[in-house]
């Protein structure tokens, strides 16, 4: 006989991790290779990785009695998994050659490098929301507006190598494969809109609970999220002006990333450091 194997979301994050590290490393081989990898066998991989991470996630959301996202280590993953998600949503609209071999190298960074700080994954009591569906539905869109803008800072990077190929004269290699700069630029501007759209909505659904709890929210945490719709939203009207375009849009893109994953974790310590609700007692150690 047989022991009962038990799946655990700790197990699950991990294959997934590896899962999407190994489509990576499949796109990275075969265009060392000076080939075009096959996008059936990059679906594949991707798609793999995506349901066992989506199993992980249902495991801990079963877990913590809420939508994952109670410390930095749940947010990456959900990023990722958000990430992901978008690609086989606008992958097959836009059919970007190497858009799946960029995902699946992002979705590694995020996944597995997640693992490498085991604080980030600190233990909370169940219910960090406080059964507020409203503050759970502004966190989880605020995170997929992540997703997008992650997807945007990629198809940004693309456009940045194709560019510099072309001014250089360069048309081997990985240049190649890579789309027209008009279709980049397409692809980001509506990346970019949608982002701004889904971001909103994430503000608009947190003020319901906001204007009424205002002493309940923490005061960097707000400001420091809408900074970040502000940057983005400027970036977009910029571009409507045709004030930035281009290459600059590419890189204030990229910039904007940067800021908003490396503004998450100080988020989190401030939300962390206040209650969400009353009587929402604060996160402990395992």
């Amino acid at each position: 006989m047989f022991n009962e194997i038990t799946i655990t979301d700790g197990s699950a994050f991990k294959v997934a991790a590896a899962v999407y590290g190994g489509a990576f490393l499949f796109a990275l081989v075969v265009l060392l290779m000076r080939r075009a990898y096959s996008r059936t066998i990059m679906f594949a991989l991707l798609c793999g990785g995506f349901l066992i991470q989506t199993l992980a996630l249902n495991l801990r959301g079963a877990e913590i009695k809420a939508c994952p996202l109670g410390n930095p280590f749940e947010i990456a993953q959900f990023l990722a998994w958000s990430l992901v998600l978008l690609f086989f949503i606008i992958g097959p609209t836009f059919r970007l050659r190497l858009l799946g071999g960029f995902t699946a190298g992002l979705a590694t960074i995020l996944s597995a490098g997640s693992f490498i700080i085991p604080s980030w994954d600190r233990a909370y009591p169940p219910g960090i929301f406080g059964g507020n569906h409203w503050i759970e539905l502004h966190a989880a869109l605020a995170i997929f507006s992540y997703g997008f803008f992650a997807i945007l800072s990629l198809v940004s990077i693309m456009f940045l190598i194709q560019q510099h190929g072309l001014k250089t004269k360069q048309f081997k290699g990985i240049y190649r494969y890579l789309p027209s700069l008009q279709q980049l630029d397409l692809m980001a501007k509506r990346l970019l809109l949608t982002g701004v759209i889904v971001l909103t909505a994430s503000l608009a659904f947190g003020a319901v609970f906001w204007v009424s709890n205002f002493e309940l929210v923490p005061v960097f945490k707000l400001t420091t999220t809408c900074l970040i719709w502000l940057g983005y939203l400027t970036v977009f009207i910029l571009r409507i002006q045709k004030k930035l375009v281009t290459r600059r849009h590419a890189i204030a893109t990229i910039a904007l990333f940067i800021l908003a994953m490396t503004s998450l974790w100080p988020v989190q310590s401030a939300r962390e450091t206040e209650t969400i609700t009353e009587g929402l007692p604060t996160q402990v150690e395992r």
